[in-house]
């Protein structure tokens, strides 16, 4: 009858190891469970009656017990097992005393439990300004051994300030197994331009992951002219110097088509609202490439191989008002790329950066129009489009379907508006105009032959890529 070693010493070195309980599934067994951040395990063990041993072995499960194999038989003068584990994961460990090769008993229970996690918790910050000027922050944790209190969320009020607690709602508490969420807020009291938020998260296995997040509060002046409510960080990070770099593509390039476009001369341009000549205004130069952003959030890279002597962090200056004043918004002391973007508002920003190297000067502000490094402009607003009717006509002498809509946009180009039709027994969409003037109306030549029942499809696109939809069905 084959035995448990009795006399098993299965004590891991503390270094590698914390006891805790996991939140990742439920507990199936009342034997403690171990946390390591190594992949390597030792089990150190002694038999005080060698004669009537002639092997040790250590079985493994890897799925809570579903099934046990074989990791390892030895003799009983040697005085641990080493296992490797291939992967992160909750590991069953017990040993026999005298079993045959290969052999697995029924009914095995773990004499001890270890879960390998090697991966430091993810950690997804949002901040934002409440309309009440609060500071927000949210919060997820991801890791499969991460614990509520071992969660730490801080903020510097100024950059040279020391870090102070950051008061949360509530203790941060599980989404789902694994995934820790808080939340809290902080009305600022002092005058500052920008705040540090940082989130300290440490698992199970001593896995240490820290991150920041900045949330920059508007100059007074922008508050008092403008006049508007902050709903999220204008910028996290800073921009690739001048020269290197590589922007993405617009996202929403006019479309252009060969066909000839059956529409109605453009309308008059509304005068109903004039700018007044005390509004200032404010429009990056004339020659600027301005790139297009449908959202607000998105990523740079960024090179410093053609900076000259020892990089010390890389400065990043934004103008609102077309270079006539700049702020600094962030700065990346790391030198890392890609950076992470994340704008407040649509509009259009000018970006400058500053390389401060260890012989560089203190004045680093650009001065006022001087040239951004970058222009664009973040369009996150959809069109309004409103269709009109959908009619039939043989005012022409051939047979026409007369397409009306109402379509309004800042950011439209030459040609905004995409038109397609279905039939009544057509599941899919057919191309009328890829590239139609904003006019309102349309006049679709058909063939004598074809049907007059149709599902029309207006969309309206502006230069970002925003896109609006309607379907309308003819009378």
């Amino acid at each position: 009858m084959h035995k448990r070693l009795r006399y098993l010493v299965l004590l891991l070195l503390a270094s590698l190891f914390v006891s805790r309980e996991l939140h990742a599934q439920p507990i199936q067994s009342q034997v403690k469970l171990y946390t390591t951040h190594s992949r390597n395990i030792t089990f150190p063990y002694r038999v005080n009656n060698k004669g009537a041993t002639t092997n040790v072995t250590l079985l493994v499960s890897m799925n809570h017990g579903k099934t046990w194999k074989q990791h390892t038989q030895q003799s009983p003068d040697q005085k641990h097992f080493s296992f490797k584990a291939h992967r992160d994961g909750e590991f069953w460990f017990c040993t026999r005393t005298n079993l045959q090769k290969h052999v697995v008993p029924l009914q095995l229970q773990p004499e001890i439990r270890i879960y390998v996690d090697t991966i430091q918790p993810k950690i997804n910050l949002r901040a934002e300004i409440s309309a009440e000027s609060e500071v927000i922050l949210h919060g997820q944790i991801l890791d499969p051994t991460i614990a509520p209190h071992s969660v730490q969320a801080e903020f510097q009020p100024t950059p040279d300030s020391a870090w102070q607690p950051f008061k949360l709602e509530s203790t941060p508490t599980f989404l789902r197994p694994g995934i820790l969420q808080l939340t809290g807020r902080w009305r600022p009291n002092i005058d500052t331009r920008v705040v540090t938020l940082r989130v300290t998260a440490t698992d199970g296995a001593k896995n240490k992951t820290v991150s920041q997040k900045q949330i920059f509060l508007p100059p007074l002046n922008l508050q008092q002219r403008n006049n508007y409510s902050l709903v999220q960080n204008p910028y996290t990070g800073p921009v690739p110097h001048e020269g290197a770099v590589r922007w993405p593509a617009d996202t929403g390039p006019d479309q252009q088509t060969s066909e000839n476009i059956h529409s109605v001369t453009s309308q008059s341009t509304d005068e109903s609202n004039p700018v007044s000549a005390d509004t200032p205004t404010f429009a990056p130069p004339a020659d600027a490439k301005i790139h297009q952003a449908n959202q607000s959030q998105f990523k740079l890279n960024y090179s410093l191989n053609n900076t000259a002597g020892s990089v010390v962090e890389v400065q990043l200056w934004a103008t609102e008002d077309g270079g006539q004043t700049w702020v600094q918004w962030g700065v990346d002391t790391d030198k890392q790329s890609p950076l992470e973007v994340e704008l407040q508002r649509d509009g259009i920003y000018g970006f400058k950066t500053v390389v401060m190297t260890a012989k560089g000067g203190a004045n680093t502000q650009p001065l006022p129009d001087s040239n951004a490094d970058l222009w664009l402009q973040v369009d996150t607003t959809q069109p309004v489009l409103t269709p009109g009717t959908i009619s039939y006509s043989h005012e022409a002498g051939i047979p026409e379907i007369l397409i009306r809509w109402e379509a309004k946009d800042e950011n439209f180009g030459t040609r905004p508006i995409r038109l397609h039709y279905q039939t009544t027994t057509d599941t899919a969409w057919h191309e009328i105009s890829l590239a139609v003037p904003n006019t309102g109306i349309y006049r679709w030549n058909l063939d004598p032959s074809s049907q007059t029942r149709l599902r029309i499809k207006i969309e309206a696109f502006d230069k970002a890529g925003n896109i609006s939809t309607q379907i309308i069905a003819t009378e």
